[in-house]
């Protein structure tokens, strides 16, 4: 959590910024995405949003994301990401995904993407893989950040 923090101020900037997260997040559709913002969710001190890239074989990766996080300075969290079918895992789709989303971060200026919550080992190198660092302690939440140069 950041220091000298005001959520109610922070709840006001991400309402203001809605819109044009919406617009940025649904550039994503450029780089092979479809977008859906998460109405499930009712965290009104972030934005949510399901980003589904679609690859031959019905072989389809999810991401969950967050943008104006409030609990990290990052510019894009990746909070889940599944691939299906589970056989079509190992075998790069998630990399590619992650390549797309990492291009699209760029090219629209932002600095860094992060992944919250990566558990297990495996889960760990394929972030290492994919040029991401594992965030210097504490890091409770096992966080790996890819800054964007």
């Amino acid at each position: 959590m950041r220091e000298n923090f005001n959520i109610s101020q922070w709840i006001r900037e991400v309402k203001g910024e809605k819109t044009e997260m919406n617009i940025l997040v649904a550039s994503l559709e450029k780089y092979g995405a479809s977008v859906e913002s998460d109405k499930d969710l009712r965290d009104v001190a972030a934005l949510h949003y399901r980003i589904i890239f679609s690859f031959p074989e019905n072989t389809v990766v999810t991401m969950g994301i967050i943008l104006m996080d409030h609990q990290t300075n990052s510019d894009v969290v990746i909070e889940t990401m599944t691939i299906l079918p589970k056989h079509r895992k190992r075998m790069g789709f998630g990399s590619k995904a992650i390549a797309k989303v990492l291009r699209w971060a760029a090219d629209n200026g932002l600095r860094d993407v992060r992944a919250t919550q990566v558990a297990g080992q495996d889960n760990e190198n394929f972030w290492k893989k994919n040029g991401f660092i594992q965030q210097k302690k504490p890091n409770p939440c096992n966080d790996f950040i890819y800054h964007i140069t």
